[in-house]
């Protein structure tokens, strides 16, 4: 049974889906509160979010800023739901959503200004590899952000199963940007780690 939760937390599907996704987005509003705040979305810029959930934060950064924005996340259920919540912007052609998984994801080159994500590098075997297709999709100057848990605070989740979430270290996830190409990299800790970087 921890193992089906654990994996409702990476893809959410179904009923258990919907309860688990209920949690996920109590539990994510705080970190969209710090993550918005570093990732500055300017007018007109082109913004990607990796894993959007809920759609939360596609609608917050709408809701005061004339951009574009598009995203990816692998679970249907959170395509539907955040499909559904930002009808209005879709509708204006203000962003567009996608059903898929981001590893095999055609990122055009250097079209985003701002690439980001909550909660998703855990799922990732390998970052080099996401993190080198982000550097690669983002604009000279590009700034990636994203927040990822202290790997103590998911070892006290029973759920988080070593073969679902991969517990990094911070050391390690900057060590792993930097040779994938990010030359400009820093991070915070405030419940959880946010981390800034610059192409």
């Amino acid at each position: 049974m921890l193992r089906t939760i654990g994996n409702q937390f990476k893809q959410p599907t179904g009923f258990l889906g919907k309860i688990i996704s209920a949690l996920m987005k109590k539990g994510n509003r705080f970190a969209y509160d710090t993550l918005l705040e570093i990732l500055e979305v300017k007018e007109q810029e082109n913004v990607f979010e990796i894993g959007y959930g809920h759609g939360i934060g596609i609608e917050r950064i709408l809701s005061g800023t004339d951009c574009f924005i598009s995203g990816i996340d692998f679970s249907e259920l959170m395509y539907n739901e955040a499909t559904k919540r930002n009808k209005k912007h879709i509708d204006q052609k203000a962003a567009r959503l996608y059903y898929g998984d981001f590893l095999n994801f055609d990122l055009e080159s250097g079209r985003f200004d701002k690439i980001f994500c909550i909660n998703v590098i855990y799922f990732w075997d390998d970052l080099e590899k996401p993190f080198s297709k982000i550097r690669n999709g983002l604009r000279t100057n590009g700034r990636f952000c994203f927040y990822m848990a202290h790997p103590d605070e998911l070892n006290k989740l029973k759920f988080a199963k070593d073969d679902i979430f991969n517990k990094y270290s911070i050391e390690y996830v900057v060590e792993k940007l930097q040779h994938s190409g990010f030359s400009k990299t820093d991070y915070t800790y405030k419940k959880g780690y946010f981390v800034k970087c610059e192409k």
